[in-house]
């Protein structure tokens, strides 16, 4: 039996248990509450106040003659209040059947409806508990398909698709992804949401901007040029261009405005240190008091050489682009640092930090252990095609410095 299924039959015992409690209350046969039952009740209230009242003058706490005048009235209220006599005519109350019958089928059904209703079903799910690591890609998958034909039927759920282009994302099933974000806009042109979209054409071209992606980020500037998200995403495609010091620009007008407490100022400054560094400036002074803002610059990188084998120098031309990049060990293909150059510049000492993330939630530093990969693109498309010459490293840990990476391996 699934966790689902035994959550289902506590709840609805529980229901059942609640329920049962009320019909015993309902149908149980209730004697009325006449003159004579409550004359019954008002002589033992009385009874205990003569007692309570007889144990004060033993103890010497009132006089003789204040307990004889009290302990008089007591007796007199009681012999008018104990006079009534039960009323023939009264009968027990009939069983409300009705009532038991209603409340029996409404109240384990209301209750489950309103769960559904209000409730968090998809809790139930266990994938609903793991983080994207710990679920399997083929579960991950299942649960794209059947988001996929449910929205099929209910195409005006706009949570549902931008929930489904994050899980298309996550599968680097970038071409679904785009497809769900694109329905998605057709509901709300948000301008986060086009940003999520153009991250997605940047994950695909491998870390590329150019085009789409630029042109959606200083259409959404223009309109708010405070606004923080793309701020953050015109400096990471200016860094990926190689544009440090538009990149710096980017990020420190997005700083501005946080403060010390803003969950996003950490890996900012981090960003802002490594960029400084970059650029041979001295770093700037930091309201954030965690070590990691610095994390760029204090050794948690990648660094070593890459140059082209002998081998392949006759099919590769000096205007080739080459990507340096880093991809975490678990086999997720996501790039989580990238650099770019040209065959003319090999051999060339990289350094991958995360200052050349694609995205600023995905880092380098957070890696325990990654693969390095180079690839030279005849075509300059960050896409991988037939004939592409590549090289790869690893696993190698977060730190490591002076790897050889080399151009050994050409695409079939």
């Amino acid at each position: 039996m699934n966790a689902s299924m035994l959550f289902v039959l506590i709840a609805l015992g529980i229901a059942l248990f609640v329920a049962g409690v009320l019909l015993w209350v309902l149908l149980r046969e209730r004697k009325p509450v006449t003159q004579a039952s409550q004359a019954k009740a008002n002589a033992k209230v009385y009874r205990d106040q003569i007692l309570d009242l007889d144990r004060e003058h033993e103890s010497g706490h009132i006089s003789d003659q204040e307990w004889q005048q009290s302990r008089d009235e007591l007796s007199m209220r009681l012999l008018e209040d104990t006079a009534a006599v039960d009323d023939p005519a009264a009968k027990a109350e009939k069983p409300a059947i009705w009532t038991a019958v209603v409340l029996a089928v409404a109240l384990p059904l209301s209750a489950m409806g309103i769960y559904m209703w209000v409730g968090q079903p998809e809790a139930l799910n266990p994938m609903a508990l793991k983080t994207p690591d710990q679920v399997d890609p083929k579960d991950l998958t299942k649960m794209a398909q059947s988001l996929a034909e449910k929205l099929q039927a209910k195409p005006d759920n706009l949570q549902g698709w931008v929930m489904l282009g994050r899980t298309y994302r996550t599968l680097e099933n970038f071409d679904a992804a785009l497809k769900a974000y694109d329905s998605a806009l057709k509901l709300s042109a948000d301008d986060d949401l086009k940003l999520e979209r153009i991250e997605v054409i940047a994950m695909q071209r491998q870390g590329q901007f150019e085009g789409e992606p630029w042109r959606v980020i200083r259409e959404i500037l223009q309109k708010d040029p405070q606004h923080f998200g793309a701020l953050l995403t015109a400096g990471s495609a200016s860094y990926a261009e190689g544009k440090f010091a538009d990149a710096l620009k980017y990020w420190e007008q997005a700083r501005k405005p946080l403060d010390a407490n803003n969950p996003d100022l950490e890996g900012l400054e981090s960003a802002i240190a490594a960029v400084r560094d970059r650029l041979g400036m001295p770093p700037a002074k930091s309201t954030s008091t965690s070590a990691s803002a610095s994390a760029a610059t204090s050794g948690l990188n990648v660094t070593g050489q890459v140059n082209l084998s002998a081998s392949l120098k006759s099919k590769a031309s000096p205007n080739d682009v080459v990507f340096i990049y880093a991809t975490p060990a678990n086999g997720d293909r996501m790039p989580l640092a990238i650099f770019k150059t040209t065959v003319s510049q090999l051999p060339l000492n990289f350094t991958l930090d995360d200052s050349t993330a694609m995205t600023p939630d995905r880092k380098l530093s957070a890696a325990g252990e990654v693969m390095v990969k180079v690839r030279v693109s005849k075509s300059g498309n960050a896409m991988p095609q037939s004939g592409d010459l590549s090289g790869s490293l690893g696993p190698v840990k977060v730190g490591a410095k002076g790897l050889k990476l080399e151009i050994k391996d050409q695409i079939p």
